[in-house]
């Protein structure tokens, strides 16, 4: 108990409440342009189509794999640091159709993801592939986030989306364990199920490497297992017997045009 709680406060110590500073915002930006075009240029839809050592852990091994999307985690910036995840499982005896109700179903994602998630709300809606939601999310800290989300049907067996946070709040004291959160998915429907891939890119605040040794063991500052939290509990849900999913709300407003793709603009002063 007494190691617990010497954990507790050193973590306090090392993690003092700030805002987001321009330049490492302008940095943020930098990456995620940077890495949309490394995702656009992609010939693979999903990373398995082409490791086959990847497909088989996936869909025989039933494994849930995570991989640094592009290179060691984190990433340093200026005032901050980025993680960049991918994780890539196979969800068995699964329709896309089904799967797809379930994810859209922004009212009761605390159902279908209640390790990382207390609450949801739909906000607003265009169509069945523009959303916006507010969520209570439970890990790295209790945290409010609303999130701007685009679908993409490819073809008729695939598709894609891309969720990006607009406002991220920590409930009580500021930390800074979590300032943006963006993440790109993608579903491929096949014969025996549907295979889904994320990359999920987060900052926050700069902590020294005992911060984050510590938050990781204690409070859940981790975003590569909270991605692998969200595969599993998206696959245990939508395979629940029985399970039923709400259809779209109707009479809420609509979302608008999608949010622009970042544009990596001069460094603030420059």
């Amino acid at each position: 108990m007494k190691l617990v709680l010497a954990c507790c406060l050193l973590l306090s110590a090392g993690l003092p409440a700030q805002q987001l500073k321009p330049e490492t915002a302008q940095q943020f930006d930098c990456y995620i342009q940077a890495a949309e075009a490394r995702m656009d240029a992609r010939k693979a839809f999903l990373l398995a189509d082409t490791d086959t050592a990847l497909n088989e852990q996936i869909v025989r091994g039933q494994k849930i794999r995570t991989l640094e999307a592009n290179g060691s985690n984190p990433h340093k910036l200026s005032g901050g640091q980025l993680y960049d995840w991918i994780a890539a499982a196979f969800i068995p005896g699964v329709t896309l159709e089904k799967l797809l109700r379930m994810l859209q179903d922004y009212d009761h994602r605390d159902r279908y993801f209640s390790e990382t998630i207390s609450a949801s709300k739909l906000l607003c809606l265009t169509g069945t592939d523009r959303f916006q939601y507010s969520m209570r999310m439970k890990e790295p800290a209790i945290l409010d986030v609303e999130s701007d989300v685009t679908w993409e049907r490819v073809d008729p067996r695939r598709w894609r989306l891309r969720s990006l946070s607009t406002h991220v709040a920590e409930v009580g004291k500021d930390h800074g364990y979590l300032r943006r959160l963006y993440s790109y998915w993608r579903f491929a429907e096949t014969a025996n199920g549907v295979s889904v891939e994320a990359e999920t890119i987060t900052l926050s605040d700069e902590f020294g490497s005992m911060t984050r040794m510590l938050g990781s063991a204690l409070m859940g500052i981790n975003p590569e297992k909270s991605l692998r939290h969200s595969l599993t509990s998206m696959r245990e849900s939508v395979l629940k017997p029985g399970v039923e999913f709400s259809p779209l709300p109707s009479g809420l407003p609509a979302c608008g045009a999608a949010l622009p793709r970042a544009a990596c603009a001069a460094a603030p002063g420059k």
